[in-house]
């Protein structure tokens, strides 16, 4: 049957792309994430970007269409990884932020996700079919043959995003046969093809790229004298689609007679093909349905899987949010003391680190010298470690250029300088974070941390290196300033600063609220009971609780205020119920729940309230083992020294506190996160209880850890 476009097909077709760009087109939050993750890896080649961007129609086509606009002309077709080295990575890190906050902005349901999931597995199928047809008919451009079958049918994205519950409810369980293009050209008035061929033409991309997509559904008739890449697609569509069976003799005879390939080659090629898809969507985390038909119990884990994805997408969005407020506070410094006081003030707030040490390199007599703030011990600034191999943890970091933990039983012993700043950060072991521009030595960043610490931070290594990446650009500035980045000596460092955080905080909760807004927009589209609203609920208090630092930070002296009406049971159990499907999900850990029914709502701040509870769970669940057990109870009518108070317990069946450390739990200096419950969190925990003119205590031995919250009812 033939397909011919007509003018009134193009026109309709040009309308949707109209309404419909590549910018809007959806990507799976799996390969999003790991597009995230590279770009925040220092050490990113382009091979490794070129590899990820292929994984994924829309990302494919963004970066095309980037390069049609950008990049230079060229007698020949350039590989991918030249392509992305022409665009830079600045704007390649640009479409990976932009597309995942488009798509954690975008409208999320389960039955979308499958629809993206089951168009991701046929275009990546009928692409590496393509590549490897190319490969064998020696076609001279196998990338072009891997793009066009990756954008074989961009379309249907452009019109699942234009009419998306009538393309998805209507489309999404049907097979690619003759009924199926007949009934979206009676639906749309054009077809899937039309829609993409449309979309590419826009963007300028390669014409014989344009027409393989727009004639991949054609007769053999009619492409048989076609343009090699036409006839490629054709054939690796046909081979790709779910109807194909082993008995359809008809593609055998069109692969022979255009190709003189055999039988037995294309059934062990598809074969190939498929165990390549299948490997991929492991490493990405993606469940495919190789039936189409799943239990209730493995539909539901699918589910809950695929919305733990968007929480890691919703994680990433804040990441990026909160280092672009280290970026800009760090981009307005003028000077190396007040860089030193907000890295330490960012640790904190990003990283939970309390404290960290800063070298700085010294070419001139190649030692990294350490910086000493007001916090640090006298004499700090005498520190001087010479940049030499296996001398020093500091020293390694920067000259293998690679973040180093002194955790690592393989590495070497430690020095008696590296112990030194183990015990001068007061952890139990220490990050060395290396800071290089341009290829030139900064200094090195070390940060004190426990066990738990280094394993939690060293899964996001990636944000590590960035935050790193930021503090050497800022002391390149500080080192070479430019002739509009002199500022008068005689300024007031401590007005300065004030004023700096104060932008920063400005320009920081901009985007935060414009998130907030998003995700308002969201939990609009979604059914009021839809199990993600509890996720958008959970997501929106975590931007409001950044923004609620920021404007601490900003005004450190900023009252706690206590004006609405806090219902404490609730609060608990909607926390609960998102740690039990994120931070206790990976050790099986427990949390039972026996709160008091007689509490009503009492005057208090909703958001300390918040913050108290979650840095005590989170305790808890470092400290435990896998298979633990957290008991969280409530008790009205408590009397402490003759007034009515609620009391809040949290108790684990952990290790316990070591005696030495159970006098200075709540002090900032001491983290034992792991095995003990101290650290920042407690610190901060212990300000917040204050506040609310509440008390805290703890008991522990080595059958459990307990904590008592007493609040005043009144």
């Amino acid at each position: 049957m033939s397909h011919d476009t007509s003018a009134g097909m193009q026109t309709e077709a040009s309308k949707i792309v109209q309404k419909t760009d590549v910018d809007k087109l959806p990507s799976l939050p799996h390969v999003l994430l790991r597009l995230l993750a590279i770009c925040h890896d220092e050490s990113l080649s382009y091979e490794q970007l070129a590899e990820v961007l292929r994984m994924d129609p829309s990302l494919y086509l963004k970066v095309m269409s980037v390069c049609s606009r950008q990049c230079r002309a060229s007698d020949k077709p350039l590989p991918p990884e030249q392509l992305l080295q022409q665009l830079g990575i600045n704007t390649i890190k640009s479409i990976a932020v932009t597309s995942a906050a488009q798509q954690f902005f975008s409208r999320y349901n389960h039955e979308r996700t499958e629809f993206i999931k089951q168009h991701w597995q046929h275009s990546i199928l009928c692409a590496t079919l393509a590549e490897a047809i190319a490969a064998e008919l020696h076609y001279p451009q196998p990338n072009d043959a891997y793009g066009a079958g990756l954008l074989h049918d961009i379309g249907q994205l452009a019109l699942e995003n234009a009419f998306p519950d009538k393309y998805t409810v209507t489309f999404a369980e049907l097979s690619e046969d003759d009924n199926f293009h007949d009934l979206e050209n009676e639906t749309f008035q054009t077809t899937h093809h039309d829609v993409g061929a449309a979309l590419l033409r826009k963007h300028q991309i390669n014409p014989f790229l344009v027409d393989a997509v727009l004639y991949h559904h054609e007769n053999l008739e009619s492409v048989i004298d076609a343009h090699p890449l036409v006839k490629i697609i054709h054939l690796a569509n046909q081979l790709a689609s779910n109807d194909f069976k082993p008995e359809d003799t008809h593609i055998y005879t069109e692969a022979e007679t255009v190709f003189g390939f055999t039988r037995d080659w294309l059934v062990e090629l598809l074969d190939q093909s498929r165990t390549r898809v299948a490997h991929l969507a492991s490493k990405l985390e993606i469940d495919l349905l190789t039936d189409g038909m799943v239990d209730g119990d493995t539909a539901r884990q699918i589910k809950a899987r695929e919305e733990y994805k968007q929480v890691q997408l919703a994680e990433q969005i804040r990441n990026i949010a909160m280092l672009d407020g280290a970026h800009q506070h760090l981009s307005r410094i003028n000077g190396e003391k007040q860089l030193l006081h907000a890295i330490e003030q960012h640790v904190g707030i990003l990283f939970s680190v309390s404290k960290c040490i800063l070298f700085l390199y010294d070419d001139d007599d190649k030692l990294l010298h350490a910086m000493a703030s007001e916090k640090q011990p006298a004499r700090l600034d005498q520190l001087r470690i010479p940049l030499v191999p296996e001398r020093s943890m500091v020293a390694s970091a920067l000259l293998e250029k690679q973040a180093l933990h002194s955790f690592d039983d393989r590495a070497q012993p430690l020095s008696v300088i590296d112990r030194q700043l183990i015990s001068l950060t007061q952890g139990e072991g220490m990050i060395c974070l290396p800071m290089i521009m341009s290829n030139a030595a900064i200094g090195t960043l070390v940060l004190g941390v426990d066990p738990l610490q280094q394993q939690v931070l060293w899964k996001q290594l990636g944000l590590l290196d960035q935050f790193a990446s930021e503090i050497a650009h800022t002391i390149s500035v500080i080192r070479n300033p430019g002739k509009n980045g002199q500022q008068e000596e005689d300024l007031n460092a401590g007005k300065v600063l004030e004023s700096h955080v104060r932008e920063v905080v400005h320009e920081v909760r901009n985007p935060l609220s414009i998130m907030n807004n998003y995700l308002e927009i969201l939990g609009y589209k979604l059914e009021a009971d839809h199990p993600a609203q509890a996720d958008l609920k959970t997501i929106k208090a975590e931007i409001q609780r950044a923004s609620s630092i920021l404007e601490r930070l900003s005004q450190p002296s900023l009252p706690v205020e206590e004006s609405a009406l806090a219902d404490i049971n609730a609060l608990i159990s909607d926390l609960t119920l998102v740690f039990q499907t994120s931070i206790c999900a990976a050790s099986k850990i427990t949390i039972k729940l026996q709160l008091d029914k007689q509490i009503r709502p009492v005057m208090s701040n909703e958001n300390a309230l918040k913050q108290i509870y979650t840095n005590l769970i989170k305790n808890a669940v470092e400290a435990l083992p896998a298979n633990g057990k957290i008991m969280v109870y409530t008790q009205d009518n408590v009397n402490v020294d003759g007034k009515e108070h609620i009391e809040i317990s949290i108790s684990d069946d952990g290790p316990g506190i070591s005696p030495d450390t159970l006098p200075k739990l709540f002090s900032p200096v001491e983290t034992r996160k792991g095995t003990e419950h101290a650290g920042l969190g407690l610190t901060i925990v212990k300000n917040l209880v204050n506040e609310l003119h509440g008390s805290i205590s703890c008991k522990s031995s080595d059958k459990g850890t307990s904590f008592h919250i007493f609040l005043p009812k009144k």
